[in-house]
């Protein structure tokens, strides 16, 4: 029996690679995916115009979304408006990352999508900053996008509404930092935004393309559904940011980055990445890791384009003078900060101006963190129960937990997926699963960021404390 597959973001890394893996299938497939009609984006597609039905046409515009879906037994929901761009227009982020999912539940709902598989890509950046000694983390955790990363934010908003979507047949993917060969032309002021003793558990784009394609070539049980997952590369994509610049850019010839960088004008908190105690899981299902981070850097090193291959014939001191300070003195740089005395983004990424102050040259700069050493975060009721032997005892101790209480008189096990009624410590009431609660780690909506109460949430809810008072 065919299937027939709706893939978004096609012409971004990971979803161009979703579909480089599933046209491999055409046998068993039908492929249609929607693109917006711009001229890149038209030379990008040509290529695929014999093998796939191309939809010209834009997430945000409901007509296009429903046209796109008619018929449709797959929906892998891959695009979306990302960092730094997000952060530098909130509005847009929202109109694109939450709308888009608006569109697609509402055009599924039409057309009766009643058996339809909704597979949302949210990202790690929704549980942001988990510096040592709270680096290793797992879904349920709580969410804490990092201030001013109003991509977080939406993608949370987003994932929201898939879990709480009542369809049968849904997954939420937290995806991780790619590594793909556009790395090294990121240079904005963002790659200073990456604390030095920060840590990602990458995975490569080619291994995401293999999961997506996964998803669909897979016949997976109804048990898969209806669940949130890490997405990781595993123990061999684990790494601090020091070592990824280090690795990275030695890729390029440039073999000891303490000469082209100064640790001040990087982070030190308010960025996102993990260790994932549980992305085993997701592969476990899909199998779709291939690759090490190590791998990775064979293939990157063949792949070296103009201009960045020129690093490695420029001296140490062009790079760091003329390059990477004049980056971070950008307008989304640390150092821009500093120069421009903007006390909001130094707060929050520095903790304090003086703070800034105290961060010294390479000699007084070490990583001592036994990264290794993992602290596993409280949820706040007994996770060793299955889900369907989770009672209202167990509801009312998490709710707690958070700081508020579960309202609703009864509870039953078929209602994991059913929207109860709960109330945060602020007193707002609110309708929400205990999927959504337990598994997923959100909470109120009316207290979700932004703004950033952080401190405020975090004197009166113990869950939400674990990973602010580190902070």
């Amino acid at each position: 029996m065919r299937k027939r597959v709706f893939i978004s973001g096609v012409t971004g890394t990971m979803g161009s690679a979703g579909l480089s893996y599933l046209i491999k299938h055409l046998d068993k497939l039908d492929i249609v995916t929607l693109v917006r009609p711009t001229n890149k984006n038209k030379e990008m597609m040509n290529q695929y115009e014999e093998d796939i039905e191309i939809i010209w046409g834009d997430l945000v515009v409901y007509q296009d979304v429903k046209r796109a879906l008619v018929n449709v037994d797959y929906i892998l929901h891959v695009a979306a408006f990302v960092s730094p761009e997000a952060d530098e227009n909130p509005k847009l982020a929202y109109k694109i990352n939450v709308g888009s999912m608006e569109n697609i539940l509402k055009a599924i709902e039409e057309l009766k999508l009643c058996d339809v598989k909704l597979i949302n890509i949210g990202t790690v950046a929704e549980t942001g900053d988990r510096l040592p000694p709270i680096h290793w983390g797992r879904t349920g955790d709580p969410l804490k996008p990092s201030i001013f990363d109003y991509y977080a934010t939406s993608k949370i908003e987003a994932e929201r509404l898939v879990i709480e979507s009542g369809l049968k047949y849904w997954v939420s993917l937290r995806q991780t930092g790619i590594l793909h060969y556009g790395l090294l032309s990121i240079m904005k002021g963002i790659m200073f935004h990456q604390p030095l003793n920060n840590v990602l558990e990458w995975i490569t784009e080619e291994d995401s393309g293999r999961l997506l394609c996964n998803l669909v070539i897979k016949d997976l049980d109804n048990d898969f559904y209806q669940k949130i997952y890490n997405i990781g590369g595993g123990e061999s994509c684990r790494l601090n940011n020091y070592d990824f610049m280090t690795k990275i850019l030695g890729g390029i010839g440039v073999t000891n980055i303490e000469k082209i960088f100064e640790p001040n004008w990087f982070a030190t908190r308010n960025f996102h990445g993990q260790y994932y105690i549980d992305s085993d899981k997701l592969n476990d299902i899909l199998d779709f890791r291939t690759e090490s981070f190590d791998d990775f850097l064979v293939r990157l090193k063949e792949n070296i384009k103009f201009p960045v291959y020129l690093l490695k014939f420029l001296p140490n001191i062009i790079i760091k003078d003329l390059i990477m300070k004049k980056i971070s003195e950008s307008e989304s740089g640390p150092l821009a900060w500093v120069n421009n005395n903007e006390t909001k983004k130094i707060d929050a990424f520095f903790d304090s101006k003086s703070k800034w102050l105290e961060i010294k040259g390479w000699k007084h700069f070490s990583i001592d963190y036994d990264y290794n050493q993992v602290l596993v975060l409280d949820h706040g009721y007994n996770e060793d129960k299955p889900i369907i032997e989770i009672n209202i005892d167990d509801l009312r101790e998490a709710a707690k937990f958070r700081g508020g209480s579960f309202l609703s008189k009864n509870y039953e096990n078929k209602d994991f997926n059913k929207k109860l009624e709960w109330k945060c410590h602020f007193n707002h009431k609110f309708k929400a699963s205990p999927n959504l609660i337990l598994k997923g780690g959100h909470w109120c909506p009316v207290c979700a960021a932004p703004p950033w109460d952080y401190s405020k949430i975090a004197k009166h809810n113990p869950f939400f404390k674990q990973v602010w008072q580190n902070d």
